[in-house]
């Protein structure tokens, strides 16, 4: 084994478009808001439509199930479960 392959044996890339499952439960920051009953989340280029997510999710960490998922374009829906912590932003 050359020395590359030791240093580098198990590097694997990071997609700008992860793909999820319906059924799957991740944890997301909301990044904005429709103003009543649904929030926006992006994971790299991916985009999820969070229903029930309202105005008290944004810049919140959340927990939310896929729907359903369209790997092709990278969108998506999920429902909100939970809010699991706050803004990265807060001090």
């Amino acid at each position: 084994m050359s020395f590359f392959q030791k240093y580098f044996g198990g590097w694997t890339f990071r997609s700008t478009k992860p793909s999820f499952e319906p059924g799957d439960e991740i944890d997301v920051f909301v990044a904005e808001t429709n103003g009543t009953d649904a929030g926006l989340a992006y994971v790299g280029d991916t985009k999820l439509r969070v229903e029930g997510a309202g105005p008290e999710t944004v810049e919140k960490r959340v927990r939310v199930r896929v729907i359903e998922f369209d790997e092709t374009d990278a969108t998506g829906n999920g429902e909100f479960l939970e809010i699991v912590g706050e803004s990265s932003y807060t001090s």
